[in-house]
């Protein structure tokens, strides 16, 4: 899953809004296949994505990615014995509360959601099942002919201990706040963890460079650490002086997301092949799927909300 595709629909959708230089450039293009991005959190039905991959050198406009999305497909989801079907609904059909959990899940501003940009994208969902704490969920898609396969959990919840903040290094940026998290491992190794953080009214927005944790290194110890501010992905250029900070009166919440290993797996190799994409020394790095047949992720959440209003 590298260098070959865009493997997630939503990011490259953020991504359009970001500058390009036009390169030509002749590299064999890879076989077309079935691409997943599905979540389930606790008290949340499932939502599955579902796209066709498309090259990465190819020209990716929102007539690309409308293009994308896969039709039809028969999915399922099952647990504890229990097969339940997921319907496909065009965004021009979300309830309120579908924008609300698709927004939150995917990192997406709900007015994204309401047509303003004019791009309708699909999802498939049902409303007879909502997530469970520590329970398994067996994902199935069926596309003409092709099957695909995955299993996810919900972590235990594993939430932040306290929030706090500190101040900006450059005093003349004594406007701008450092966040910190403090958290205390639970002593069983392999606890990961996805975070996002919302500002005032904005999304949800995972961390730029890096979004996951795992406690490989910190088993069964309590952390105090900085926790960059989430920011939507796809933008031209960075403000070194205000990238990662809040301000005051800020309104921050953090989203804390309890992940499976494989869940874990998925987002850290894919987010430092992100990172790599164009360095003459950056590590060959393959996106370590958990979805036999295709790929993607299917994913679970154990989700903890955090707020602090910076003073």
């Amino acid at each position: 899953m590298k260098n070959t595709h865009v493997i997630l629909l939503m990011l490259s959708l953020l991504l359009l809004s970001s500058c390009e230089e036009s390169i030509t450039i002749d590299i064999p293009e890879g076989k077309e296949q079935l691409v997943v991005e599905g979540h389930i959190e606790q008290g949340a039905p499932p939502i599955v994505i579902l796209t066709k991959s498309v090259p990465v050198f190819a020209n990716v406009s929102f007539e690309t990615l409308q293009n994308a999305f896969v039709h039809d497909a028969q999915i399922t989801v099952s647990t504890s014995g229990q097969a339940y079907t997921l319907q496909e609904i065009s965004s021009a059909s979300f309830t309120e509360e579908l924008k609300q959990q698709v927004a939150t899940q995917f990192g997406l501003p709900v007015n994204l959601l309401n047509g303003a940009s004019g791009f309708p994208f699909y999802v498939y969902t049902t409303d007879a099942l909502k997530g469970d704490i520590g329970k398994s969920y067996n994902l199935r898609i069926s596309y003409q002919g092709e099957v695909l396969t995955a299993t996810t959990t919900i972590p235990n919840l594993n939430p932040i201990a306290a929030l706090s903040t500190a101040p900006h290094p450059k005093p003349e940026q004594d406007s701008l706040k450092i966040l910190l998290y403090r958290y205390a491992d639970p002593d069983t190794l392999g606890n990961s963890v996805r975070y996002f953080t919302k500002r005032n009214s904005e999304p949800y927005y995972p961390g730029l460079f890096g979004s996951v944790f795992n406690d490989e290194l910190i088993n069964g110890s309590s952390i105090t650490f900085p926790l960059d501010r989430g920011e939507p992905k796809g933008q031209a250029e960075i403000n070194e002086d205000l990238y990662g900070y809040f301000g005051r009166g800020d309104t921050v919440t953090v989203r804390w997301a309890a992940i499976d290993l494989a869940h874990f797996r998925f987002w850290n190799t894919l987010e430092s092949e992100q990172n790599s994409n164009g360095s003459p020394i950056g590590s060959p790095n393959t996106t370590r799927s958990n979805i036999i047949g295709g790929l993607g992720i299917w994913g679970g959440y154990g989700v903890t909300y955090h707020t602090l209003i910076i003073e």
